[in-house]
């Protein structure tokens, strides 16, 4: 065992670099998924007139490909980690301003293109794209040895301008949620790279004044914040089903495709997929669910907390924020403590283009928490 530990084959090294613990529970939150959408896309499927698992077949494909994205993304080094996310950033960037030129409208909202005869959403791939340029900027463009190049305030205010830039281009489509959210993850990656709390303060001043305006000069956001605050004259048939769904499944669940929610609600395998788990599986089940991100997520910052890199801490936060932030929006809405954002369930959720873009997060994020032996 120690003559296999010691090999510098690079597999070798990858396996006992890596944390094996956090990789296979990716692989069980991808297992998940892929129940959880079979279950839930059979009567969506119904709906579209397709056939009975043509949801759930594209779904175990997606989920093929990301297992082997975020597997290649892992044996990346953090430079490699930046100069792969900064050629996604800018092919984000690219892509969202493309919605506004040959953009699918979907609902009243074009935040898709269409590739190959596949719909992308953009803004999806910006989500890990720009925590990994805002980590880079906010640690000083570190060279290739961590130094920092640039002092803090410097790469704050350039940080700064390009979360403007994106916060801008996102508004238009409109997709207030997905601002919310980067917005959120940026100031947690501000938070981490030093920044004064007098900026923090100011910075937060700034976000509540975006989220009033988004409130005013969005209908669909004061609508949907309406139904939130005043349920009782507003139409909630949608968080009404889910959490009654929820309700109904007590302990043990109705059994796996005895569910019910999944005939009433048109997003059952993307936004309100927790509603299905927890009604077909039990309340137990959906503990476990949330039980397995959270452990991910503290054992992850806990092995940040043993790196001193800047560049590897702020964006491993990040990544691990963004994870927690999309479970708790997700979860969040399907038990009516907050309004509908269409913020997906990482894994769990259908669809293709988060499930991709959280290849590359928890690829990126897995990279970046390597345990690297010391060359000598």
């Amino acid at each position: 065992m120690s003559v296999f530990r010691q090999s510098r084959h690079p597999v070798v090294r990858w396996w006992w670099e890596m944390d094996r613990v956090a990789v296979l529970l990716v692989l069980l939150i991808m297992f998940l998924g892929a129940v959880a959408v079979t279950t839930a896309s059979v009567a969506v499927a119904k709906t579209y007139g397709v056939g009975p698992y043509y949801f759930a077949f594209r779904h175990y494909v997606f989920l093929v490909l990301s297992l082997v994205v975020m597997l290649m993304l892992t044996g990346l080094k953090p430079v490699g980690v930046f100069r792969l996310g900064g050629i996604f950033f800018i092919l984000a960037l690219l892509g969202t301003m493309l919605t506004f030129v040959m953009g699918v409208e979907v609902k009243g909202a074009r935040r898709w293109i269409e590739i190959a005869g596949q719909t992308v959403q953009p803004t999806e791939f910006m989500k890990p794209a720009l925590i990994v340029v805002s980590a880079w900027l906010l640690a000083g463009l570190p060279d290739k040895y961590g130094e920092a190049r640039w002092p803090l305030m410097q790469g704050f205010v350039v940080s700064l301008l390009l979360m403007g830039l994106v916060a801008a281009l996102v508004l238009m489509q409109p997709n207030f949620g997905m601002v919310l959210a980067l917005g959120a993850v940026w100031g947690a990656q501000v938070i981490l790279s030093g920044v004064p709390f007098f900026i923090v303060g100011g910075l937060g001043l700034l976000g509540g004044l975006v989220a009033a305006g988004g409130y005013l000069l969005h209908p669909h956001v004061r609508d949907r914040i309406t139904r939130f605050l005043n349920p009782e004259g507003s139409d909630t048939y949608q968080v009404d089903q889910s959490v009654e769904a929820i309700m109904s499944g007590h302990i043990w669940g109705r059994g796996a495709g005895e569910g019910v929610v999944k005939h009433t609600l048109p997003d059952a395998h993307t936004d309100f997929i927790f509603a299905v788990v927890v009604e077909e599986f039990g309340i137990m089940i959906g503990l476990a669910v949330i039980s397995v991100f959270l452990f991910l997520i503290w054992r992850g910052f806990l092995r940040c907390r043993e790196l001193d890199d800047r560049f590897t801490v702020i964006a491993a936060g990040g990544f691990l924020t963004l994870i927690g932030l999309q479970v708790c929006v997700n979860v969040g809405v399907a038990l009516g403590v907050l309004p509908t954002t269409g913020m997906t369930l990482p894994f769990i959720s259908y669809g293709g283009s988060s499930s991709l873009a959280m290849a590359l997060v928890f690829g990126f994020l897995l990279a970046l928490l390597r345990k690297r032996r010391a060359r000598v």
